[in-house]
């Protein structure tokens, strides 16, 4: 039967599997294959499924597609939590272990280089947001210009309070959203020292119904994870109190910071 070879990422040459082995995408257990000074994570998967001619085809086939993506993420998980891995998109296949250890060689010192800028260090995901109704609630005890407008209200005649209070909504609703923003931001600020590198990504959809107002990925360290993770729990419960919604999640590897060792296949 004919094979292509599904590559899930690159690893150190001293890297090892489980000792019940790995599955991966349909099944096919996960092989490694040593190359210059790295060694490539690897399944043999049938042609006729995995071809690229076929593939144009199956991945169509949404339910499939996300199929494969949880068993190749499956894989890379374990070399996160175990090794450490320079992951590779989805679908990264090569027509034979020649042309792998063709593309390896050719790419080994930028591969060797990459590992060693990445060990010990893991991705995590830092995302915030808000329910505006709820901030809006307790904006004056956030906000300094909605504050000093309360106590301007407060001391005020019938006839100014009711102006003031028809300032008081206008400024919430323009005060809401940048508050949301700068109290994440401050979240950020709080943990990005202790982080090697901070990427700032697109917004994206909203958590649920909530509006998101921070997306940031983090590159850690394992020996910072912990404090950080505390820093954030810790910071998170006043923030929850006011209406903001604070996910910290992972690890993952690290797929936002390999623009300089992006390691996709043919």
């Amino acid at each position: 039967m004919s094979e292509v070879l599904y590559l899930y990422g690159f690893v150190s040459p001293d890297a090892t599997l489980p000792e019940h082995g790995l599955a991966g995408l349909g099944d096919a257990p996960v092989e490694l294959v040593p190359l210059d000074g790295v060694a490539a994570v690897v399944s043999r998967l049938p042609a006729a499924e995995y071809a690229a001619e076929r593939l144009d085809e199956r991945t169509r086939d949404l339910p499939w597609v996300a199929e494969q993506g949880l068993a190749h993420e499956r894989v890379v998980a374990w070399f996160v939590d175990h090794a450490q891995i320079l992951p590779v998109a989805l679908f990264t296949l090569y027509s034979s272990p020649a042309a792998l250890v063709e593309e390896g060689g050719r790419r080994a010192p930028e591969l060797r280089a990459a590992l060693a800028r990445m060990v010990g260090k893991r991705e995590w995901d830092l995302k915030v947001a808000y329910a505006p109704d709820r901030l809006a609630a307790h904006l004056g005890e956030v906000s300094a210009e909605v504050a000093d407008l309360d106590r301007r209200i407060a001391e005020a005649t019938p006839g100014t309070r009711f102006l003031l209070e028809r300032k008081r909504q206008k400024l919430v609703e323009a005060e809401t959203a940048r508050t949301a923003r700068r109290l994440a931001g401050e979240l950020l600020d709080a943990v990005a020292a202790d982080a090697d590198r901070t990427v700032l990504l697109p917004l994206g959809p909203a958590e649920g119904m909530l509006p998101v107002v921070l997306n940031a990925a983090l590159l850690v360290r394992l020996e910072a994870e912990a404090g950080i993770q505390d820093r954030i729990r810790r910071r998170a419960g006043a923030l929850e109190a006011l209406g903001l919604h604070v996910s910290f999640s992972g690890p993952w590897a690290p797929y936002r910071f390999l623009t300089e060792s992006s390691a996709d296949g043919e």
